[in-house]
């Protein structure tokens, strides 16, 4: 299975993001024949999911664009995908991933979340799961259930992702799926 999961890549945020997110990784990491896809950095959440991959010799699959490649990080890739631009990179990732997961993240993460939104409502996309850990992402979805009361969008959310805050719940779900 290709898991990919969006977060940040900054270490400026609150430290409890990443002592919560920890345990997942490092259980998701554990699972047999299963390969992370990620936006290739070293830092934030995304340095956590970078070394639990890593030490658990599992496939690490790097999507990024030219841009962020210029910036050269120092990451070893089973295979990296190289785009021109963001909108190309969620493409990719959406191409060779089965299952979605966002942890807490900033705007990219956000613009990863709405593309794989869309990709579902209108595909039938991939299995989407949000980690609302320390409700991170209640507003978010407070506002998309507003949208859809005021008939802005036909679904509620819960009718194209998954919304969990127990990480071990996650880890099920993925394993369910494999």
């Amino acid at each position: 299975m290709k898991l990919f999961i969006g977060c940040t890549s900054k270490s400026s945020i609150d430290p409890i993001y990443i002592e919560r997110c920890s345990p997942l990784i490092k259980e998701l990491a554990s699972i047999p024949d299963i390969s992370l896809v990620y936006g290739t950095w070293n830092e934030g959440i995304m340095e956590v999911l970078y070394e639990e991959f890593s030490k658990n010799k599992k496939n690490i699959i790097g999507v990024t664009t030219e841009f962020h490649k210029s910036l050269e990080n120092d990451i070893k890739l089973y295979e990296e995908i190289v785009v021109k631009t963001t909108t190309e990179r969620f493409q990719k990732i959406h191409e060779c991933s089965d299952v979605l997961l966002f942890l807490p993240g900033g705007l990219g993460t956000y613009a990863e979340i709405f593309s794989a939104i869309e990709e579902h409502r209108i595909h039938n996309g991939k299995k989407i799961i949000l980690y609302n850990v320390n409700s991170f992402y209640t507003n978010m979805i407070q506002e998309l259930y507003e949208l859809h009361k005021m008939g802005f969008i036909d679904e509620v959310p819960a009718d194209y992702m998954i919304i969990e805050s127990e990480w071990k719940k996650i880890v099920d779900i993925i394993k369910e799926g494999k």
